[in-house]
């Protein structure tokens, strides 16, 4: 890798940092009741273990907040403090830095008597109308903020960030985007930063000298008519004596696409934002940290190396493997479980559901490893090598099963390979091949292009069998049908190549039918995507959704919504509105319908007949997301290794 900046310690204000990559504000949703909780101690402390800069909280509200569910921290009474001591003495112990971020929502929040802004504004997501907070209620605001940042310094906690960003309620008195006052605190530049600055001294003074004080910044609103990074030099500037670090950042939580630009998924590219922070760290000369998309150590090296930053946030990577830092110290790099950018951590949380990630479902997780050797000298056949069957064998290996995985398929990774092929889901493949890797090294027997028989698994003589043999695509049915239409299912047209008029009919949302109309146009046909749910992608998350509907319009996808088939003749496919919309026709060579999947489990009947133990995961149990597929794969293994007790109800056929 060439020389090893992360690993170089960095003076911010008077600490010395262990190295140059950290943890940056995020909301992992394993608070309870707001407050800390063991579950949120033990994130932390594994994290820290690996020897991270700092660590700090998702944004913590400084005042009763709709917003921020219980699963998130809030900072609003005493109540914080005792929780906050046992989260800095567990991240002191694994020698880290602990910081809280503060915030008030202001725009963003959902309801109640604080959406609050710099100015009138409408927010786009919170769909709530922000009116001028009074000059009373920012003197306030200030003495909360100043109120908060006492309990975290008796908190034992090493310090506090400012939220100044994603349009919350110090961002909105920021930028001219949503700052149109015409009092003391809009206006010029200086009016503007009156309020971000009280709240500063007001926090230095509640902290004191010793602990550390940075701001999360926000330098580009995404939005005509906002700050840019040029523009918002003047800013850190101006905060830069007031301040230990400034934390760029990018996007506004008050309209819709700059809302989840700032945690963009693939493809977006690694380190979408490093220029971004160049030009403040160019500016300043207190330590400016960059987050996005950062996803290796190499990654982060190179930012360092380039002067785009003097710290690297790496947050979904760290979710993705918490040993990420010591792996690749020890030049262990291809051992590191990679990010693929799934959003599904982001999505969960917006749900308000507790951090959920892809690729590692034990990203939440208390609970100790699968002992080495707790299944030695016993045997294991997996049937199917999908997402399920693969983390089922990887589980498996590292607890010393003997391992035996056979598929039908010359390539392992299922129908996630299939639908990877989709330009938005390629990254994916490294998640394939880190899992295929793992197997190698752990000595599972891959068995490729070979069907599995009830017979053969027999003369393994195995302990357990686990069918993970997925599911397969169901048919469109539409009762009036003259044959003119050539239908193929998804799994076809997305391994093999197609051409002229393609109908993509969806009848169950979320991202499948998107990604398939993507692959499609990108072969060059001519796509238009019919469904018959309220818009496309529905029930998909928002940080997923959106940059696939513009990937959906740049490729020239057709979208028509709240129709359904209702008869197809003479080549045209006739459609009703859901609604009463007014029917409509379209013309077509093929159609491709994404109407869901049926579990495929032939082997289960003759595999129970011959007397073994049988156990269903992943979509043979029932078609699901590839994170509870994966899920599923360690809650069984968990089971058969006796880490946790047998589900009350097993699934029979």
């Amino acid at each position: 890798m060439g020389e090893w900046l992360v690993d170089r310690p960095l003076r911010v204000g008077g600490r010395m940092l262990r190295s140059r990559v950290y943890l940056p504000a995020h909301q992992p949703g394993l608070a309870e009741g707001g407050r800390v909780s063991d579950p949120y101690v033990a994130y932390h402390r594994k994290r820290a273990r690996a020897g991270l800069a700092m660590q700090v909280t998702g944004a913590t509200p400084i005042l009763p907040s709709a917003e921020w569910s219980d699963i998130c921290l809030w900072n609003v009474d005493e109540s914080c403090v005792p929780g906050y001591q046992r989260l800095a003495e567990a991240v002191h112990a694994e020698g880290g830095t602990m910081l809280a971020q503060l915030a008030h929502p202001g725009p963003t929040e959902y309801s109640g008597p604080h959406v609050v802004g710099a100015s009138l504004d409408f927010s786009e997501v919170a769909r709530q109308m922000a009116v001028p907070a009074t000059t009373s209620q920012l003197a306030h605001i200030v003495e909360l903020y100043a109120a908060a940042a006492d309990r975290c310094r008796r908190g034992d906690l090493d310090g506090v960030e400012i939220s100044m960003a994603h349009g919350l309620l110090l961002a909105s008195f920021l930028s001219p985007l949503t700052n149109h006052r015409e009092d003391e605190y809009g206006g010029s530049v200086e009016n503007r930063l009156r309020l971000p600055l009280q709240v500063l001294t007001a926090a230095r003074a509640a902290l004191g000298p010793d602990r550390l004080l940075g701001v999360r910044l926000g330098i580009d609103d995404l939005v005509p008519g906002g700050l840019t990074p040029e523009s918002s030099i003047e800013i850190a500037r101006a905060l830069e004596p007031h301040c230990d670090y400034l934390s760029v950042m990018v996007g506004n939580n008050n309209r819709l696409e700059a809302r989840v630009r700032h945690w963009p998924p693939t493809p977006a590219r690694h380190g979408l934002f490093r220029h971004a922070a160049h030009v403040i760290t160019d500016a300043v000369d207190i330590p400016v940290a960059a987050v996005g998309r950062v996803l290796s150590i190499a990654e982060a090296n190179d930012l360092l190396a380039a002067g785009d930053a003097d710290l690297v946030g790496m947050v979904r990577a760290h979710i993705a493997d918490p040993d990420l830092l010591p792996k690749s110290r020890d030049g262990a790099e291809l051992d590191v479980r990679p990010c693929v950018g799934s959003n599904v951590c982001v999505n969960s949380l917006l749900s308000g559901t507790p951090l959920t990630c892809m690729v590692n479902p034990d990203a939440a997780s208390t609970g100790a490893p699968l002992p080495a050797g707790v299944g030695a000298g016993r045997r294991v056949v997996v049937i199917g090598a999908g997402p399920a069957g693969l983390e089922a064998a990887r589980r498996l290996g590292g607890a010393g099963f003997s391992v035996d995985v056979f598929d039908t398929a010359d390539e392992v990774g299922g129908r996630l390979r299939t639908w990877s092929a989709a330009p938005s889901r390629r990254e994916f493949r490294t998640w394939i091949a880190w899992a295929e890797r793992q197997l190698d090294e752990l000595r599972v027997r891959v068995h490729l292009g070979r069907p599995a028989t009830a017979e053969a698994v027999t003369s393994l003589a195995p302990e357990h069998v686990l069918l993970a043999t997925g599911a397969s695509p169901l048919p469109l049915r539409v009762i009036a049908d003259d044959g003119t239409i050539l239908h193929v299912d998804v799994d076809t047209a997305f391994t093999s190549a197609q051409s002229g008029r393609v109908v993509v009919v969806d009848r169950i949302g979320g991202p499948d039918a998107l990604l398939l109309g993507e692959k499609l146009a990108d072969d060059g046909c001519d796509v238009t995507l019919v469904t018959s749910r309220l818009h496309a992608g529905e029930g998909e998350g928002i940080t997923t959704l959106f940059p696939l509907l513009r990937s959906l319009n740049e490729a020239g996808v057709r979208v028509v919504e709240r129709r359904e088939v209702t008869a197809i003749a003479n080549g045209v496919l006739h459609l009703t509105g859901v609604f009463g919309e007014p029917s409509l026709t379209v013309p077509a060579d093929l159609l491709v319908p994404v109407v869901g999947c049926g579990p495929v489990t032939d082997l289960f009947a003759a595999l129970a007949h011959a007397g073994h133990d049988v156990r269903l995961i992943g979509d043979a149990l029932r078609p699901r997301s590839v994170t509870d597929a994966i899920a599923d794969a360690t809650s069984v293994v968990d089971v058969l290794a006796g880490s946790r007790p047998s589900p009350a109800e097993e699934v029979l056929l």
